[in-house]
């Protein structure tokens, strides 16, 4: 009796020693997990690290190669344009500086582009003419052309203001008072405007109408006449009143096949066409206001260099058979491009 007695202690004894030694097992054996699962989440993040740093590199590389790309084509274009200049002096659609260059492969990637005339559409920057009669002349080339366009022209008295160098706002008009009362506010530039984003800000534009306008629009840093051979056929409707929309048809189709070899000959095929006076026709279309030629192109392109995708822009001012690079803008081929 007195034996069992001391045998249950120690078996008691022996199991709270099992049971001690099976916890310190079962604790050691977590605390093993716990840290091979850490092991593995910091090698998964390094390798992680690794890999998008590597994919980042390349990226970064093909992008500045897709940019040294962007930046030859400028030779390329600067001699095409001084070709054509010494072949003759008259721009039209039919050249071709004109025709759309298809995606071409090179090693590594694809470039593609078309030059388009700056002078098919209308100059901003005319309305800072300083003569007061040719201003009044290219006003009514811009309202009418939105009006015929169905499109408000309450946006041009400002654009006149904001192009202007003093502060005091013509009738409809708007300056710095006008534009410190935004969130955020800004002033007038008081100059001729450097990108053709800078007319969003104007009082009376808004996103939607800049979209429609935009494509019949350019910036250039002189006044400029339209080129009748290339005008976009909004811009052709606004040149003067008895312009509309199935004379500007028959122009366009014409052009194709016989574009103009000067001013006068536009005039006589107006006067033909319409049954005006060309005195009428003269004083409506000033050597001022058309053209046959242009000195501004722009290269719109997109480049493509293993996994970077660019669109690039360019401004080229010729003079004669001098081809000068104005401006250029680069930018992700998601992003927008200013």
């Amino acid at each position: 009796m007195t034996r069992l007695k001391l045998i249950k202690p120690a078996m008691r004894t022996m199991q709270a020693k099992q049971n001690k030694q099976s916890h310190q097992q079962g604790f050691a054996l977590l605390t093993v997990l716990i840290v091979v699962a850490l092991v593995a989440v910091i090698a998964s993040g390094i390798q992680y690290q690794q890999r998008l740093d590597i994919q980042r590199s390349a990226y970064m590389l093909n992008q500045s190669q897709a940019i040294a790309v962007a930046a030859g084509v400028d030779a390329w274009v600067k001699k095409g344009l001084a070709f054509d200049a010494s072949q003759n002096q008259v721009d039209h659609l039919g050249e071709l500086w004109a025709q759309p260059m298809f995606p071409m492969s090179f090693e590594g990637g694809d470039i593609g582009g078309q030059l388009f005339d700056m002078q098919a559409r209308f100059n901003l920057n005319n309305l800072i003419e300083p003569d007061a009669e040719k201003q009044a002349q290219w006003r009514g080339v811009l309202e009418r052309m939105l009006r015929q366009q169905n499109l408000p022209t309450d946006w041009v008295a400002p654009l006149i203001d904001w192009l202007d160098a003093d502060n005091n706002p013509i009738a409809g008009g708007a300056e710095s008072d006008t534009y410190l009362l935004r969130t955020p506010a800004y002033r007038a530039a008081n100059r001729r405007m450097v990108v053709l984003e800078e007319a969003r800000l104007l009082e009376g534009m808004d996103a939607e109408q800049f979209a429609l306008v935009a494509p019949w629009l350019s910036v250039l840093p002189k006044i400029t006449p339209i080129n009748i051979n290339t005008a976009e056929p909004a811009v052709l409707q606004g040149l003067a009143e008895f312009m509309d929309a199935t004379l500007v048809e028959v122009w366009r189709e014409m052009r194709l096949e016989e574009p103009a070899q000067d001013v006068a000959a536009f005039r006589q095929f107006v006067q033909q066409n319409t049954g005006r006076e060309l005195e009428e026709i003269n004083q409506a279309l000033p050597d001022s206001l058309i053209s046959v030629q242009t000195e501004f192109f722009q290269l719109n392109g997109t480049v493509e260099y293993g996994v970077a995708q660019l669109n690039a822009r360019a401004l080229y001012y010729r003079q004669q058979q001098q081809v000068n690079l104005l401006q250029r803008w680069i930018a992700l081929a998601d992003d927008e491009l200013f």
